[in-house]
């Protein structure tokens, strides 16, 4: 830390010098001046930490000097002495942003407590600055920073795992030893083998990201990936709450089709592990490698790694792949519907003993999915079939797979020509999606206008006047709804339900939040477990 002292009485500083006992303050270095020019000189020469000055100097007095120093050196801590007790010298030293003043004669252990102040406030200063830019750091280097936290999940040093584990609780992830979790291991096969690969790490790790959200598997399911030393993708699936969490057999399927979107032309294969206790992690990644192994002619899909094909897997159960299937309608998904009740074709019905039986339980569930969706549509069911293909045709597709798969072909058929015809969403609505299904994301709202292909000022006009509610604050109450919802339901930190909600700035997250709810998200939390 660096001093300067100024006082035209160059008896004051000797007696300065003498008293005060610099050194176990922690000050390395004391400098003096008797005039306003000559500190200016020290102040070119040197960072100077904190500034001593008395007023009352011939030519420029140390108000001046002062007001020099604040506009040149904002980041000098000043302080003023003087013999004089006027209000006014107190008033413009405030004024001036000084740090303190003193009155002189002020005895040397008033002066030292004032410095001692005085390298506190700075201590802390420069605590804060260092924070903030650490903050900014991680910001920066949240997916390399998060990346090699989960990998220490994997680490055979129990107290690598350990860290691991502690770092993620104090990041608001509360994972256990016991707790429940899955791994899906990931592999893109260009990135794992091309010296230059289609896509970056960091490119699919928020690939990954957005795959999960746009297959739903969110809170309460979190999501935690790294990249093991085979250049694979591992993601770790967990609950957000002291409930266990499952998902579907679809969803696994929607992800992998949602991540192949993202990540157009990468040859991908995922291997779904089972739901095991964290502390048997490394057994269960060791069996899932086995499979993985066994996959010598990287065949792409999803696949369990209990050995079943996921396909296979997902026609089973022909009561979840129903509301698959529903899903596959409604989002227009012709080709892949197609193909998973081929899949259901082929690996079910073709090994089932009572394949008849089998048949007829398949185009029963396809019957009520079809009619469904043209009631829902109100389409004319009169118009559904025709002299070259008639109701009867359609009702003895359960005969054999041939006259099945001509039955659907019809079908599908049908609903392509219901949907083409059909009214698309408002803007609006369209605009309402794509904020939910990015409620994690900074949105603006030139980010919704471009989604709709409008200019943000028309837009905004748009849905003002559709809704009645500013399409800026109609964003901010959807993040808000969804923060409540984590802050109600997990015991997830309010700095990381903020990061979230997509808010690179924790104190703008609760200026927002305070402006709906009145109170700041950790008086909200406060009120609920209060209650």
């Amino acid at each position: 830390m660096n001093v300067l002292i100024v006082d035209d009485q160059v008896s004051v500083i000797k007696g300065i010098l003498s008293g005060v006992h610099f050194k176990d303050l922690g000050i390395d270095v004391v400098r003096t001046a008797t005039s306003s020019e000559e500190a200016l000189a020290i102040f070119g020469e040197i960072p100077v930490d904190i500034l001593l000055t008395d007023i009352e100097m011939p030519d420029e007095n140390g108000l001046e000097l002062n007001r020099k120093v604040q506009e040149r050196y904002p980041d000098t801590l000043r302080i003023l002495l003087t013999s004089h007790a006027e209000f006014r010298y107190a008033q413009e030293s405030i004024k001036l942003g000084c740090f303190d003043y003193l009155l002189q004669p002020s005895p040397y252990e008033e002066i030292e407590e004032c410095l001692l102040r005085a390298l506190q406030h700075i201590y802390q200063q420069r605590k804060k600055s260092q924070l903030y830019q650490y903050g900014q750091l991680l910001e920066t280097n949240e997916t390399e920073l998060m990346d090699h936290i989960v990998k220490g999940l994997f680490s055979r040093v129990p107290e690598d795992a350990h860290s691991s584990l502690e770092f993620l609780n104090k990041m608001g992830y509360p994972l256990s030893k016991e707790k429940s979790i899955q791994v899906i291991i990931i592999n893109a096969q260009s990135f794992r083998i091309a010296e230059e690969p289609l896509y970056s790490e960091k490119s699919i790790h928020k690939a990954i990201a957005n795959a999960l959200k746009q297959a739903r598997i969110i809170y309460p399911v979190l999501a935690l990936s790294t990249l093991n030393r085979f250049r694979q993708f591992a993601l770790v699936l967990f609950s957000a709450t002291s409930e266990d969490v499952t998902v579907s057999v679809g969803q696994y399927q929607a992800f992998y089709e949602a991540l192949s979107a993202e990540l157009a032309n990468e040859a991908l294969t995922c291997y779904i592990g089972n739901w095991i206790a964290y502390e048997h992690v490394r057994d269960e990644v060791r069996q899932m490698h086995v499979y993985i192994d066994e996959n010598i002619s990287n065949r792409t899909g999803v696949y369990l790694t209990s050995g079943q094909d996921m396909a296979a897997t997902a026609a089973t159960n022909l009561a979840e792949s129903t509301e698959r299937w529903r899903t596959l309608i409604s989002g227009g998904q012709k080709r892949m519907l197609e193909q998973e009740i081929e899949a259901y074709l082929e690996s079910t019905v073709a090994t089932s003993k009572n394949k008849l039986k089998c048949l007829c339980d398949l185009h029963q569930q396809l019957t009520h999915i079809f009619f469904g969706f043209f009631y829902d549509s109100n389409a004319d069911m009169s118009k559904l079939f025709n002299d070259k293909y008639t109701y009867a045709d359609y009702m003895n597709g359960f005969k054999d797979t041939s006259s099945l798969r001509k039955a659907v072909s019809h079908m599908l058929n049908a609903i392509d020509d219901i949907q083409k015809d059909s009214v698309p969403k408002s803007d609006i609505e369209i605009a309402k999606s794509f904020i939910a299904n990015n409620i994690s994301n900074p949105i603006t709202v030139k980010d919704v206008a471009d989604h709709v292909n409008l200019s943000a000022e028309y837009f905004t006009k748009l849905f003002k006047r559709a809704t009645g509610q500013n399409i800026k604050e109609y964003i901010d109450h959807s993040k808000v709804s969804a923060a409540k919802e984590m802050l109600e339901h997990s015991n997830i930190s309010v700095s990381m339900i903020a990061l979230e909600m997509g808010y690179s700035y924790f104190s703008h997250f609760t200026q927002v939040f305070k402006k709906y709810e009145h109170m700041t998200p950790s008086e909200y939390r406060a009120k609920l477990t209060n209650q």
